[in-house]
């Protein structure tokens, strides 16, 4: 009797579950709040909470071939040995957690100009909060980022945007890390600390960004379009002048022959920071340089209810998650102890059917990081690391505003000197869109 109740029980639940699933999900758009006289103020925004159970290897221990405990350059969760279980071999992590998501909670608002029938002007400001967490803590405070703050006119002769802004460079792999990860967690970043989660850059894909630009995109003509942007140079530990800005370029392809689509992205970015000494006696002064640069392809193709993307990059000094990363500012990833510059490749893919709204995505990457000289030596004093890949299945449905994510992802960090790592992140949340 108690099992029939049970069984029986289950059938409004699953009808509720049918229902949901059957009704068609709506196009979202910027919600206008006010429109009058050329003037359009409107809003756009994101809440969501996502649990998520960290489950696999503590951050290691790290050991040089001459003996020493050498900090790590790159990977790690920085899980600060405090939420490890240290009583097995290796130490463990079984963590729970609720979290914001890849794109977190934010709220953004805009005041667009109408100045005739072939110009206006269109702006945002975005509000993020970093994380709902309060790593596991009670009654904290919570940290607001400003993270974009811009306006562009436009006009048939292309875009001028200026202010804080999402950055080029990156943006590609960003495209395909979003087919899985934009409703989603993906990677925590840092499990002891409240914020918002890495999606899988770091593993493949780089972040963007966000940074004070210039930039001026070009119309679009026969599916081509160019972009260009001057960007607030990022300076390292130890090359702190910045005599020249950032460049980053993009030309993309983007074409609709229904039901196929095509997109294809190239982007770039240049930069060069110095560091300069001091004369010492007879010994005259010096500046030296060091040249920052990356180059991506990316492509994403859509036949009806199935997409594909994918690409690969390649650069000097760019880092593990975004340019210039420096996740322990004593070691950084983007160059060692003596300044010099780490070479990167990174390869990344998701392959992604919807039905009904319901959009299962399934993919991966790998990042690669070629050690310097230096870090060959057996007393460098970072373990640099090696090469991190990882593998997701992700599920979103969408109804109305309201989209549900499950997932997991399977994540896997080597070193140079042989420490390895493998985590796995599962985790089920909701998300609220407008």
């Amino acid at each position: 009797m108690m099992n029939r109740s049970r069984v029986s029980s289950l059938f409004p639940a699953a009808a509720l579950v049918a229902l949901v699933l059957a009704v068609p999900a709506k196009a979202h758009a910027d919600v206008t709040l006010v429109e009058k006289d050329g003037w359009t103020f409107y809003t756009r925004g994101l809440v969501a909470a996502h649990y998520q159970l960290v489950k696999g290897d503590a951050d290691p221990d790290h050991k040089s071939p001459s003996g020493g405990s050498p900090s790590a350059a790159g990977g790690e969760v920085k899980d600060a040995q405090s939420t490890s279980n240290r009583s097995t071999t290796p130490p463990s992590i079984t963590l729970s957690n609720i979290r914001s998501g890849f794109i977190g909670t934010q709220i953004g608002f805009g005041l667009n100009r109408k100045i005739n029938d072939q110009v206006r002007v269109e702006s945002l400001l975005a509000i993020n909060m970093a994380g709902i967490n309060s790593n596991r803590g009670q009654n904290l405070q919570k940290d607001v980022d400003y993270r974009e703050g811009w306006a562009q006119v436009v006009s048939p002769y292309g875009t001028l945007r200026f202010g804080r802004m999402f950055g080029i460079f990156g943006e590609g792999s960003a495209e395909v890390m979003a087919m899985a990860f934009k409703y989603g967690v993906g990677h925590p970043c840092k499990i002891s600390v409240a914020t918002i989660s890495c999606g899988s850059s770091g593993a493949g894909p780089i972040y963007a960004g966000f940074d004070g630009a210039i930039r001026y995109i070009s119309p679009r003509l026969a599916g081509l379009e160019a972009a260009i942007s001057v960007v607030d140079p990022s300076i390292s530990q130890k090359d702190q002048m910045s005599p020249t800005p950032r460049v980053d370029g993009e030309i993309n392809f983007d074409r609709t022959w229904n039901p196929v689509s095509l997109r294809i992205i190239g982007q770039g970015m240049y930069e060069t920071i110095h560091t300069s000494t001091a004369p010492a006696g007879m010994t005259p002064g010096t500046v030296t340089d060091n040249t920052i640069w990356g180059g991506m392809g990316t492509a994403i193709i859509g036949v009806g209810p199935v997409r594909v993307g994918g690409g690969g990059w390649l650069g000097t000094g760019v880092g593990e998650r975004v340019p210039l990363e420096a996740t322990d500012p004593t070691h950084p990833i983007y160059q060692d102890s003596t300044g010099e510059l780490r070479k990167f490749r990174g390869y990344y893919g998701n392959l992604q059917g919807e039905f009904m709204n319901n959009f299962l995505t399934v993919g991966g990457g790998i990042l690669y990081v070629k050690p310097t000289a230096y870090d060959l030596t057996p007393t460098a004093e970072a373990d640099v690391l090696d090469h991190q890949s990882e593998f997701h299945v992700t599920y979103q449905h969408k109804w109305d505003a309201i989209v549900v994510n499950a997932e997991f992802t399977h994540w896997q960090t080597v070193w140079h000197f042989g420490a390895v790592q493998k985590l796995n992140f599962i985790g089920a949340g909701l998300n609220y869109i407008w």
